[in-house]
């Protein structure tokens, strides 16, 4: 995250602006890390995040019925009637979908896996009907597709392999039959003859060129798309956040932002052998992993690249690793402690020599595996994780080139 951080202070056309500027996030990153010091208070920070997204989804949802609190008719009227509140990041309609996705999955591994009475009849079910009537009156295909994965990951996280199988090849037919009923899902086909999608693209291709001429792009917060639009040049948002980053950071603020992502994908599988067998310690790990994957497939719809949501789950995936790292160390201890308490050697009472009154005396030796080594848990970044985020670096732009080929 300091390398982020230095990266974008040091490649912005006015550095000190882009430190004071950006500051706060990397603040906010680190209080966050180092105020998680124990698995109650990470529960207690996802809760408290799942409470926040399920109360946007309701003031979305009260407004419908005559109780605006954010001026959010006026944002729904200008919006063609698709549900939008008058707030910073969810003045539009995609925005607010793609915020309160999340919270389905989410209030489902806070309140319905392996909770009590109350969390499985009242939280669950009323978190999830007001985020599903807040994402249905937005209209936001994007957000419907995001949605309907989050809930499959449900079935698929922590799984045998055969849930999980037949969680993935039931949504692929069944689910995308039941999209196809949600609100201007039956226009996905023509996608590329959308006055919006075409702003979009046009807007793409300008940040791609952006990214082939400038390896470390126009510099932070400077990329501004400006597209011929029936006679008029107008400014027009990439709506996806991998694209904005190209075009203001470069391929190396690109490989920076994904590195960023993997290493907390990276934290939260390799710490499975830590909570496994503990509900508290899974269900944080559960939710993180829901919050990381929904903000990983978001970000190709919407602007949320500088955001606070990008520093806050990273936070939490590495107070995770706090967490685990210092159990590991401190099991390490003790072990160490106790090897140096025992001999050198031990009996192997396997092995013994025939002696008079059928006695068997025992040979001494060695006893296999005690100088076996224990794998070492996972503390720093290293080859593998270059490797994997220049990996996913590369399959951000094929995406990209993929999209304005085909579209």
């Amino acid at each position: 995250m300091l390398g982020y951080f230095g990266y974008i202070v040091w490649n912005a056309p006015d550095s000190m602006d882009a430190f004071k500027s950006f500051l706060p996030v990397v603040i906010f990153y680190v209080f966050t890390v180092q105020s998680l010091t124990d698995w109650e208070r990470v529960l207690a920070f996802l809760k408290t995040w799942n409470i926040m997204v399920v109360t946007v989804a309701a003031i979305g949802v009260a407004s419908l019925y005559g109780i605006d609190i954010t001026g959010a008719k006026d944002m729904t009227d200008q919006n063609f009637g698709r549900l939008a509140i008058g707030t910073w990041m969810c003045d539009n309609p995609n925005a607010l979908a793609h915020t309160v996705a999340v919270a389905i999955p989410l209030s489902y591994f806070l309140f319905f896996w392996r909770g009590g009475l109350n969390g499985r009849t009242v939280y669950f079910p009323l978190c999830a009907v007001l985020v599903c009537m807040c994402m249905y009156y937005t209209e936001s295909k994007g957000s419907f597709l995001v949605g309907g994965g989050l809930v499959v990951l449900i079935f698929v996280i922590g799984r045998p392999m055969a849930i999980k199988l037949f969680a993935i090849s039931s949504a692929s037919v069944l689910g995308v039959s039941a999209l196809s009923f949600l609100p201007r899902m039956s226009r996905m086909d023509s996608l590329n003859s959308e006055e919006g999608v075409m702003g979009r693209l046009m807007a793409w291709r300008i940040a791609r060129d952006v990214v082939d001429t400038k390896s470390t792009g126009e510099g932070w917060q400077q990329f501004v798309a400006l597209i011929n639009w029936e006679g008029q040049i107008i400014p027009k948002s990439t709506h996806s956040s991998y694209v904005h980053v190209g075009a203001d950071l470069g391929l190396y603020g690109l490989f920076l932002f994904v590195a960023g992502l993997w290493t907390a994908w990276r934290t939260l599988v390799m710490v499975y052998p830590f909570t496994f067998d503990m509900d508290t310690r899974e269900r944080c790990r559960r939710c993180g992993l829901i919050l990381l994957c929904a903000y990983a497939v978001s970000s190709w719809m919407i602007n949320r690249q500088y955001h606070t949501e990008y520093f806050l789950l990273i936070a939490v995936a590495a107070s995770i690793h706090r967490l685990c790292q210092a159990e590991d160390a401190l099991a390490t201890a003790e072990s160490a402690d106790l090897m140096k308490g025992e001999e050198d050697i031990s009996v192997d009472v396997t092995r013994c020599v025939q002696v008079e009154d059928d006695q068997c005396l025992p040979v001494v030796g060695e006893v296999e595996g005690d100088s076996a080594e224990k794998r070492p848990f996972w503390r720093r970044l290293d080859l593998i994780d270059l490797a994997a985020s220049a990996g996913l670096t590369w399959l951000v732009l094929a995406i990209w080139d993929y999209v304005l080929e085909t579209m």
